[in-house]
């Protein structure tokens, strides 16, 4: 395996049953303990870790990695660099806004609404403001209740009660609408390190299956996205809605090599498509990304979202602790390893080791299954040393073999701290996967295992393969 290779590619199959911001979680402490670092995931907030209200579920997302020298916590992707302030600001869009226009920074023109203003007063207001509009909520998150391209009166009066009546956001934000790409760029002080595009959902047609069958197929392709499989697109009655706007249905059968949109919106609920654009975008919209960070006091790091027309760009929403998997696993493009470069900024002296120990892994989901059924604090991985642990695997052929060969295999690489998972394939072959710093034991493991001499069962040969998987720490067997 290339070290350096595409990180998606290194990390399918690694994911699996990891979603969300718990995906941010795992591959940002995967990043610091690779490098040699100490990884603790916490049950709850303590004395020790000032990240917000404790009232907030910080379950399987709130964690720290150590040097022999320091120690810094995380939530998600905010480190604790970033001020409980800069969090406070970020959440609030209004507040957010304040600060960027302080520093002539380019926000879309628009009023913020309390619950206690009618609907009525609303739409007077909204005319000055004058369509298009978007309405959305004022403390929301993940683009959930965005409604974009309102343009006239009856359809701001029912983009409000689905907001304030359907979704329960009574405060919300009314805001010109303004067309243009939506794009993320993640931001660590003067540096872009990552910028995504979002993409509203299409499908292109065969000439054999009709548009409904083009998402489920589009959806199913998705499945081997870690980050987008969780995010399908979905048929409502906005998919209908744009369909019918183009003439079209969901048994049309579309005609070859023709793309069409079936979602207007390009949030991240509506199956986006992701397009990764850090080596195209203009300088001078990731200088504007670059002093929208520095605008909000306390804030070190965070995700910029933007829509652009390629000649100018309107500032949308800071997020403090932002879902960074998606510059991982873009649709189109490179991956941008942003956990990596979190990590470098939080823990500089181990850049050199930022390439080690690419083929080693933990069970996440185990770890978090574990720390929630043992009612404990917190639990710690052991760092693991900064030399490279190179993986081998072996096949093992004889006869008569079972499971208690495997049991006698596990306990011997136990007893040596070797890594790894051994396989029965069939009673005549074993798969022997291993990894350790010392070529030693793993030698000490494969005699062990040319002496076993027990219940007719005879090792004939061990020979070596070429693997390029992943391996968890710990050792493992499997029928």
């Amino acid at each position: 395996m290339n070290d350096k290779q595409d990180f998606k590619e290194k990390t399918l199959g690694m994911t699996e049953g990891i979603t969300g911001f718990n995906l941010c979680t795992y591959l940002m402490g995967l990043e610091g303990w690779r490098r040699g670092l100490s990884l603790t995931y916490y049950n709850k907030i303590d004395e020790r870790i000032d990240f917000g209200p404790k009232k907030l579920n910080y379950f399987g997302r709130l964690y720290s990695l150590s040097s022999k020298n320091k120690t810094h916590y995380f939530f998600q992707s905010r480190g604790d660099t970033t001020t409980r302030e800069a969090v406070s600001i970020a959440r609030e869009k209004e507040s957010t806004k304040e600060f960027l226009k302080k520093k002539n920074l380019p926000i879309i023109d628009g009023e913020s609404f309390s619950k206690e203003v009618k609907n009525d007063e609303i739409k007077l207001k909204a005319q000055k403001i004058g369509y298009p509009l978007i309405v959305k909520p004022s403390n929301g998150s993940l683009s959930k209740g965005v409604i974009i391209d309102i343009q006239n009166e009856e359809e701001l009066d029912q983009a409000l009660k689905e907001v304030r009546e359907n979704l329960g956001y009574k405060s919300v934000i009314v805001e010109k609408y303004f067309q243009g790409e939506d794009i993320r760029m993640y931001v660590i002080e003067d540096e872009v390190v990552a910028a995504i595009k979002r993409i509203p959902a299409s499908v292109t047609g065969d000439g054999i299956h009709t548009i409904e069958q083009l998402i489920s197929l589009k959806n199913k392709s998705r499945e081997h996205n870690p980050y987008l499989k969780a995010r399908p697109i979905k048929i409502n009655k906005e998919t209908k809605s744009v369909l019918k706007k183009q003439n079209l249905s969901l048994n049309y059968v579309l005609e070859k090599d023709n793309t069409i949109l079936v979602k207007k919106k390009s949030t991240l609920t509506q199956g986006v498509d992701l397009e990764d654009i850090t080596d195209s975008i203009p300088e001078g919209f990731k200088r504007i990304a670059i002093e929208s960070i520095k605008a909000i006091p306390g804030l070190k790091h965070a995700s910029i979202d933007m829509l652009s027309n390629d000649k100018e760009v309107r500032i949308l929403e800071v997020n403090s602790s932002a879902n960074i998997s998606m510059h991982l696993f873009p649709t189109i493009g490179k991956s941008r390893n942003v956990p990596a470069a979190i990590v470098d900024y939080y823990f500089p002296e181990t850049i050199k080791n930022r390439y080690n120990n690419q083929q080693m892994n933990f069970n996440y989901s185990h770890l978090l299954k574990t720390l929630k059924e043992n009612y404990t604090d917190y639990i710690t991985l052991r760092s693991i040393k900064e030399e490279e642990m190179k993986p081998r695997k072996y096949l093992i052929t004889g006869e008569n073999f079972s499971v208690k060969i495997l049991n006698f295999i596990v306990k011997k690489a136990l007893s040596r701290r070797v890594n790894g998972h051994v396989k029965l394939v069939n009673k005549n072959e074993i798969e022997l996967v291993c990894a350790t710093y010392k070529s030693e034991e793993i030698d000490w493991l494969k005699r062990q295992i040319k002496k076993y001499n027990k219940s007719k069962v005879k090792v004939n040969s061990l020979n070596s393969k070429f693997y390029h998987g992943v391996v968890n720490i710990g050792f493992t067997k499997s029928l």
